[in-house]
């Protein structure tokens, strides 16, 4: 039933859009519409996509993105689906609130409003903003400003409707039409069937805004706000509250929107060729623009994780097209998957030869989509041998959102002219980050330099330009600053970038022989179980192995023989699997904390084996905080890691604040819970 819904739904825009071209659809001129009806017609589906649920209004939020290929009024009408979606009532909010917190106080069953008012010190009762899946509401938490995102009700249950019947009317049109088209949205359904499962479970979220918050740290032009852990639940997700600009709403007489459009393509070649795990919905709802110009990265649940292979295909196919090589880039494609096997190789060539042209064609996005719909163009592409790859299915959705934020603010905008720059300069960093040679090349050095001057322009102008408050983006030269020390900060900054990329080129540090790597891995253990401890170390940087074996069923790893920082682990060899399995997803590319996730995950399902409580002994330093020629150790940390599955804050006893010295517990309530016991160690 829900698929005739669906059906009769949006079956009548499907028709009206043909006859705006054709009277009779197949035949006939086209249909004169005025501006009124086109305006009608774009709300009516807005409030169509609303009513078929939360699957709909997130699949025409990819829309909502593309300036280049939706008109107006439908593009602004798509764009209210983003965080504009009719909001839950309050007491339904305070209801999710009141089971996700449950207290004592009287009334708390009735309607929630007394439990959210002792969560929060204050909680605004309209949303903030109101999407597909949740909304989020402003409040007060230990005297700061958060936000606090609560899932609507039911929206698991829709989901999997939608679904159904999405399914139902693919395999109706396979059973007249068989087509490449039909293979490509399968695969769609089922990785978006896999993401959304995911984002409907706030405490994943957590976990990967966590981590992306750790890869940008250090990152002076993002923002990824702050999780309160000890409020996260399946239902409620509670974090710091960013100020900001929707990324297609700036003033681009007050914002260099073209800077932040290419800040924004560099996070994301970061994402997904650096980090190997990158947000996956960017559209504007989620990518804000704080006042200083930072971009402000939001909602973390849809996430993906790139595989190590994958991302090395990215980075050779990347440096191919910047290289504008047609047979190299072909090979990409092969390599990634998205080619079935038995096309004809120059049939591959020659869609490589042409998507190379079109992307460095100096026209703009519209004129580049209209040669690609050229009579041969589109018949190659309709009926060309391309299936996505189930993990690659939203790089395209990404590709796609970032280049129609551009188009918004630039007509003529390219992603890959952007992005080319970017990865050249940051491909010593790629590659040691996939774990390939490093040795940074002629042009990578003179791109570092060129992006120094272009740092250095742009610090000179923000200092010489005038001070008042109408944040004008004209420079005023001051006269103070003259062209020599123009010339020294350019100079200093080239040499700086020169000096950087060559660290790639410097030799490895020599292992530490298998005696020292012994005396120092069991360092982490208690001295009367050090001796009988197997120890695993590395004969070579490449290959973890048994150096020692033991007979009292502990085992060490001298991690610090192949890392930059000193670090040594022990554990007793009921973990060994777990601990093995973590070794494995990290050699994959897995980074932390989801090398946890999905090895509690395996553990729950019976498929990995552990005890339903380990420790781990673990002694962490700097580099020089271990003597070999004493065998002391001075200037580091201990710290004990206890694994208790599911572990809360109540049933422990723990604050899940860190301390200097534990213990504590760590991501409460979760599969990957675990109490940490810390302190410092003296020489």
């Amino acid at each position: 039933m829900h698929t005739i819904r669906v059906l009769f739904s949006l079956g009548p825009y499907a028709v009206a859009f043909l006859r705006d071209r054709r009277r009779w659809i197949w035949w006939g001129a086209p249909m004169p519409r005025s501006p009124e009806v086109h305006a009608r017609r774009a709300r009516r589906l807005v409030e169509a996509i609303i009513h078929l649920g939360p699957t709909f209004v997130k699949m025409a939020q990819v829309f909502a993105a593309r300036a280049d290929l939706i008109p107006e009024p439908y593009l602004s009408e798509l764009g209210k689906l983003i965080d504009q979606v009719p909001p839950l009532s309050f007491d339904t909010v305070a209801a999710i609130i009141a089971e996700s917190y449950p207290g004592n106080s009287q009334g708390v069953h009735h309607t929630g409003v007394a439990r959210v008012d002792e969560v929060f010190e204050a909680f605004e009762r309209a949303p903030v903003a109101a999407a597909s899946l949740g909304q989020v509401h402003r409040a007060r938490l230990k005297g700061e400003v958060v936000a606090v995102k609560v899932l609507r009700p039911g929206v698991e249950r829709a989901v999997t409707r939608d679904l159904i019947a999405a399914r139902k009317i693919l395999s109706l049109v396979e059973r007249y039409w068989e087509h490449p088209s039909l293979r490509r949205i399968r695969v769609v359904l089922d990785e978006f069937e896999l993401r959304i499962a995911e984002e409907m479970d706030f405490r994943l979220e957590a976990e990967h805004a966590m981590e992306i918050r750790t890869n940008f740290a250090a990152n002076p032009n993002v923002i990824v706000p702050k999780i309160y852990h000890e409020l996260t639940r399946q239902r409620v997700l509670v974090m710091e509250f960013v100020q900001g600009t929707r990324i297609d709403k700036l003033d681009s007489t007050r914002v260099d929107a073209p800077r932040v459009v290419a800040t924004l393509v560099e996070l994301y070649v970061q994402m997904m060729l650096v980090d190997g795990l990158f947000h996956a919905d960017p559209h504007p709802g989620n990518l804000m623009v704080a006042d200083d110009g930072r971009i402000v990265l939001l909602d973390f649940g849809m996430v993906v994780r790139v595989p190590l292979e994958t991302r090395r295909s990215l980075m050779r196919t990347s440096i191919a097209a910047i290289k504008r090589d047609p047979d190299a880039v072909a090979s990409g494609f092969v390599s990634l998957g998205l080619i079935i096997p038995g096309t004809p190789p120059e049939t591959v060539r020659w869609l490589a030869e042409l998507l190379i042209a079109n992307a460095y064609s100096r026209t703009t996005t519209k004129e580049r989509i209209d040669a690609l719909l050229a009579d041969r163009v589109m018949k190659t592409l309709f009926d060309f041998p391309i299936v996505l790859p189930q993990h690659l299915v939203y790089f395209g959705r990404t590709a796609a959102l970032i280049e129609g934020v551009g188009t918004r603010y630039d007509p003529y905008f390219q992603a890959i002219p952007v992005a080319s720059p970017v990865i050249l300069r940051m491909r010593s960093k790629i590659l040691r980050s996939l774990g390939e040679p490093a040795t940074p090349s002629v042009a990578e050095v003179a791109t570092v330099a060129g992006y120094a001057i272009g740092k250095a322009a742009r610090w000179i102008v923000d200092l010489v330009k005038p001070s008042d408050n109408t944040q004008e983006r004209t420079p005023v030269m001051n006269s103070k600053i003259n062209s020599t020390s123009i010339v020294k900060i350019v100079t200093v900054l080239i040499a700086c970038s020169a000096a950087s990329a060559a660290l790639g080129a410097q030799a490895p540090s020599p292992l530490p022989t298998v005696d020292q790597q012994i005396a120092a891995a069991v360092l982490a253990l208690p001295a009367p179980m050090q001796a009988g401890a197997t120890v695993m170390g590395y004969r070579t940087a490449d290959k973890l192995e048994t150096i020692r074996a033991g007979k009292n069923g502990m085992n060490c790893l001298a991690l610090f023989a192949v890392e930059k920082t000193f670090h040594v682990a022990c554990y007793h060899d009921g973990m060994e699997p777990f601990m093995a399995r973590g070794r494995e997803l990290r050699a994959q590319g897995v980074k932390d904390p989801k090398v946890d996730s999905v090895r509690y995950a395996e553990v729950a399902s019976g498929k990995l084996k552990m005890p339903k409580t380990a420790a781990m002994y673990q002694i962490f330093g700097k580099a020089n905080s271990w003597d070999a020629a004493t065998g002391k150790i001075s200037d580091a940390s201990t710290l004990l890691v206890v694994y208790i599955p599911g572990a809360t804050a109540e049933s422990t006893g723990l604050s899940p604040q860190p301390t200097k010295i534990g213990p504590w517990i760590m991501f409460p309530g979760t599969p990957k819970a675990h109490i940490m016991i810390s302190g410092a160690m003296s020489p």
